[in-house]
């Protein structure tokens, strides 16, 4: 009796739009100042959710809002020089929506467990879904196939991107002493000025490097 009445009570919740969950991650995308390559990570760490937990885990009605913001505060984690502590990223949420920093502790710990903590990204893997959303969104008409309404892929940026996360992953492994020591390394936060400022120049300076086509990076 308990099942059916959940059963009815997630049927009940309506299914977010695309303007509600494109919203929903710009506003924190734009408020925590994350990088761009945060956006195809965060969508690595969904899909990851899903198949490791069988489905079981995967975005509802009910919950799309807490696995899209924990998986978001997680890519910036691995990937972002200046990644916001959870406390910050408590001020981050759009109009009407509460993460407390309670609740954030709380998912960032039942993510990693249910990743198991394999937050590692290899190259490939992110090449993958680079030019799969690449490809989306040309054929959808949003981008135009001349390679400037996209980011550059670069090759040192995506060897970079498997070597920080391979680092993250092992860091939160760790013991509790040496979890102490890689908390005392992560940068703290900064105003939202100085936050725009550094993440801008390093996106400049990565639009610099090489870029990379898919079959320079498959097999790294």
């Amino acid at each position: 009796m308990r099942r059916n009445d959940d059963e009815q009570f997630l049927a009940s919740i309506p299914v977010p739009s695309l303007e509600q969950l494109t919203t929903f991650y710009r506003d924190v995308f734009t408020r925590a100042q994350m990088e761009y390559d945060c956006i195809i990570i965060t969508l690595i760490y969904v899909e990851r959710l899903i198949k490791i937990t069988g489905g079981i885990l995967r975005p509802r009605s009910c919950n799309w809002r807490s696995i899209l913001f924990s998986c978001m505060v997680l890519a910036s984690k691995v990937w972002d020089d200046m990644s916001m502590w959870n406390a910050d990223f408590s001020q981050t949420c759009p109009n009407g929506v509460k993460f407390p920093l309670k609740r954030i502790n709380e998912l960032e710990v039942a993510v990693l467990s249910a990743l198991s903590y394999k937050v590692k990204v290899p190259a490939s893997e992110y090449a993958k879904y680079y030019f799969l959303l690449r490809s989306m969104l040309i054929k959808s008409g949003l981008v135009s196939d001349n390679g400037d309404a996209t980011t550059p892929l670069d090759v040192e940026g995506a060897r970079r991107l498997q070597q920080v996360s391979s680092q993250f992953q092992s860091g939160i492994g760790a013991t509790k002493r040496q979890m102490r020591k890689a908390k005392s390394m992560r940068s703290k936060s900064m105003g939202q000025d100085d936050r725009f400022k550094m993440g801008a120049g390093a996106r400049s300076f990565r639009e610099k490097k090489q870029q990379a086509g898919l079959e320079q990076l498959v097999n790294m």
